[in-house]
């Protein structure tokens, strides 16, 4: 199998890149002017084609510390091939003294999900003002606002930018979290605003 470009990195290296993010992440809590009580900051956000590897990424997560959520996504896997790995990435991440959000569909055992219905933690993924309205509506827990900045992710999506996302989540009756060019260079652009942290795909790669 052709080794994915995700992990050549050392696993220590890893390990250290998500320290850095998660410290970014809850300095963005802290600075947030009505911090809220979610158990955490920084969201990693599985994908099949940047995040092939999200079995080794969760292995490579830090033992302990300040909670990191990993939101499963991995959609376009067989469903059979997709709840497998979700286990397996379940297991190592909560061994860890992380958080699981199974997106789209709720999956035994996990923390929560990330949008869909189900048991535990509740997040919903927003884009403009009535996105965020449905998600209080909905009583989710957090919202992630994307894409703030340009991302690789969406690369012909016109990013909300600073001025409008800020907006956006002053106005907010649900706690948002940033997500879309997010790393801890965006995070540090946007303290003291009120975001409780934010979600990355490529920021955990460097």
């Amino acid at each position: 199998m052709r080794s994915s470009p995700f992990m050549d990195p050392p696993v220590a290296d890893f390990t250290s890149r998500v320290i850095v993010l998660n410290e970014a992440a809850w300095r963005l809590r802290r600075a947030a002017p009505r911090p809220a009580e979610l158990p955490f900051a920084l969201a990693l956000f599985s994908d099949e084609k940047r995040t092939p590897d999200i079995l080794k990424m969760a292995e490579g997560l830090p033992d302990g510390g300040e909670p990191i959520a990993v939101i499963f996504r991995h959609d376009g896997l067989p469903a059979d091939e997709r709840l497998r790995l979700a286990g397996e990435v379940r297991d190592v991440v909560q061994a860890k003294g992380h958080l699981f959000l199974m997106a789209r569909r709720p999956l035994p055992g996990a923390d929560g999900v990330h949008a869909g219905e189900g048991e535990g933690l509740r997040t919903a993924p927003v884009h403009d003002e009535d996105e965020i309205v449905r998600a209080v509506m909905d009583e989710v827990d957090a919202a992630f606002l994307s894409p703030v900045y340009a991302t690789q992710s969406h690369p012909g999506a016109t990013p909300l930018g600073r001025s409008r996302a800020v907006a956006l989540a002053q106005a907010a009756r649900v706690p948002l979290l940033a997500l879309g060019g997010m790393n801890e260079r965006t995070a540090a652009s946007l303290e003291g605003a009120p975001f409780q942290g934010f979600g990355a795909i490529g920021a955990f790669t460097g």
